[in-house]
């Protein structure tokens, strides 16, 4: 099914973020669909009839209210003489499909390397080699999308890549994160990535029960990571928020359906030994990792 897509008029595109300072979501909403997805509890706020997965509002003015958000950013930035952070997204993914119709993550991306179609817009934050301002932009992503924007992303001197990577399974990501990239695609993005001279990360988010949590299926899912040249890694827990458990139980095979109960009934256990596992495989990989949880 077709998600249902409406065009909407942003009032300010940056909100504060308490991953980094600032954080663009060019879109409400995820095509993806993934059945673990924390940003679920927006639909409340949507006005839309269908389910969270299901619709789309597209921030049409975007990049015009990103330039003038980071006309007042800088000023608040030069005050306290602070360079700032922006994430790109948090609570969306900036590559999902519609991203190949409405070009608005490009286009912002042109305004963070300084250039809005039309005119010039004055930056902020870290400044460059010669002296041109700019911010520092992380990019996360679970679409082979943004390779569409390589020539784009090596204009901004301060930029990451990131793609979440839950599994090396085809199958796997297939089965939770249906419209997304499947794994394969992803890893090859970030090799891509990595090979046009751009920094990239990865996100091993959401651990997947059952799936992702053994040693062995560590190891390969960071080993994968690792030949792709990416700098770091960041792992972080499912979140067993109700609607998330519920989706994941929809469509889990029975011993990832037990894992999760498992994994809920007894959380401070499950995680002390799942970040155990986590470090030592990236020890034995030598492979940095930071874990979020």
């Amino acid at each position: 099914m077709e998600p249902a897509v409406r065009e909407i008029l942003c009032k300010s595109a940056l909100t504060k973020s308490g991953i980094t300072d600032y954080a663009l979501n060019p879109y409400v909403g995820c095509a993806h669909n993934c059945v673990y997805c924390y940003a679920s509890f927006m639909a409340r706020f949507s006005r839309h009839d269908r389910p969270w997965g299901q619709w789309v509002d597209v921030k049409v003015n975007a990049p015009e209210a990103l330039a003038e958000d980071l006309r007042r950013a800088r000023r608040r930035a030069q005050a306290d003489s602070k360079s700032l952070e922006v994430i790109m997204s948090s609570v969306t993914d900036p590559y999902q499909p519609l991203e190949r119709k409405y070009r608005i993550t490009r286009t912002c991306l042109e305004v963070f390397a300084g250039e809005l179609p039309g005119r010039r817009v004055g930056l902020f934050l870290t400044r460059d080699h010669r002296g041109s301002p700019h911010p520092d932009v992380s990019v996360l992503t679970k679409s082979d999308l943004v390779l569409r924007d390589i020539d784009v992303l090596q204009s901004i001197p301060s930029v990451e890549v990131g793609l979440s990577i839950t599994s090396v399974d085809d199958a796997i990501s297939r089965l939770y994160e249906p419209i997304a990239s499947p794994a394969t695609k992803r890893l090859a993005a970030l090799r891509e990535l990595s090979r046009a001279g751009l920094k990239t990360w990865a996100f091993i988010s959401p651990v997947l029960p059952y799936h992702s949590d053994s040693e062995n299926a560590m190891l390969g899912i960071l080993r994968a990571i690792r030949d792709t040249g990416a700098s770091r890694v960041m792992v972080d827990r499912f979140n067993p928020y109700p609607a998330s458990v519920s989706r994941f139980l929809r469509v889990a095979p029975p011993e990832a359906a037990r894992a999760l109960r498992e994994y809920t009934h007894n959380q401070a256990e499950y995680l002390d030994r799942l970040r155990d596992t986590v470090l030592e495989c990236a020890s034995k990989l030598e492979v940095a990792v930071r874990v979020l949880f």
